[in-house]
């Protein structure tokens, strides 16, 4: 091959070579990222990371997980053993906020007083909670659904 076909070789050979890459980058890069979501960057309206674990807690206002901020109550229907509600005290103690197995929205309660110790309810009654002496226990309209035992003193 001569000097002057080697060139023009060589030129070609550069010019699809850029366009080779050319190619492969902007394929790269449109494909890298398109329809997946970061780990993390699922945030929602009070910057919680769901992801993660955490949710809003209207009582205490703060992302928080319910299963390491909250008192566990297990289900009374041996049915339902495996499923959990999670109570979250607000810091003052006067909201109780129910965090549900099965509802996707927690239950916010107010704090009122008995002999029998204080207790959380709504103001349609829907829901209560209380806090006896031999631990907790969450109604729904007449039915005990959850209940947890106060721990025991060492």
């Amino acid at each position: 091959m001569g000097k002057r076909a080697e060139k023009s070789y060589n030129k070609r050979m550069k010019k699809n070579s850029w366009f080779i890459l050319t190619i492969c980058a902007a394929l790269c890069g449109c494909s890298s990222f398109s329809g997946q979501q970061l780990v993390g960057a699922d945030r929602d309206e009070h910057d919680c990371i769901a992801s993660a674990g955490y949710v809003w807690s209207q009582a205490q206002q703060k992302c928080l997980r319910v299963w390491e901020e909250g008192i566990q109550l297990q289900a009374v229907n041996p049915q339902e053993a495996s499923l959990a509600a999670y109570v979250v005290l607000s810091l003052n103690g006067s909201e109780a906020e129910v965090f549900l197995p099965v509802k996707t929205k927690p239950v916010l309660l107010r704090r009122a007083f008995t002999p029998q110790g204080p207790y959380w309810t709504q103001e349609n009654g829907a829901w209560l909670l209380k806090r006896l002496p031999e631990g907790w226990e969450l109604w729904q309209k007449e039915a005990l659904l959850y209940a947890a035992p106060n721990p025991q003193a060492d």
